[in-house]
């Protein structure tokens, strides 16, 4: 199991581990490439791999550590990464940026880079960090890589 490391990028690859009965493995790594697909199953899978509680139901945050700190997964997709709560992500609902900022206070996030699934990079970055940088609380898609990059 992986120690929790803020800004460092955890690089997974899942090729050839992913099956859903008769479906492709093609057609599931295009499916997984979505967040919506892929979340219910990062969130699980993370609690395999980093010393995490999952939370279930739709709370305000996804995870738990032994310490009590609050995670929130976040995927980065073709359409880049929000990182407000979800009630503020979709068709008719508006960014209210006191409340995303105040939530994202409380959070470490945990970025899933899963654009090219079955490739899979994990980052853990502190909400009031990522707000400094991403006010908006949206990293688009230009920015991927500046996001998952490691200092050297």
């Amino acid at each position: 199991m992986n120690q929790i490391v803020l800004n460092r990028t955890f690089a997974f690859d899942l090729a050839g581990q992913v099956r859903f009965g008769e479906l492709s493995t093609d057609t599931l790594y295009t499916i997984f490439k979505d967040g919506r697909n892929a979340s219910f199953m990062l969130e699980e899978w993370l609690t395999l791999k980093f010393p995490l509680t999952r939370i279930m139901g739709n709370r305000d945050h996804d995870h738990v550590d032994e310490l009590g700190n609050k995670y929130d997964a976040k995927n980065f997709t073709k359409g880049g990464l929000k990182f407000m709560p979800s009630n503020q992500i979709g068709a008719g609902r508006q960014f209210n940026k006191e409340i995303a900022h105040q939530h994202a206070g409380e959070l470490i996030y945990i970025c899933c880079d899963i654009v090219d699934f079955p490739r899979i990079r994990v980052r853990f970055v502190n909400g009031n960090e990522l707000m400094a940088t991403y006010p908006k609380c949206s990293i688009p898609f230009r920015k991927r890589e500046s996001l998952f990059a490691d200092e050297t």
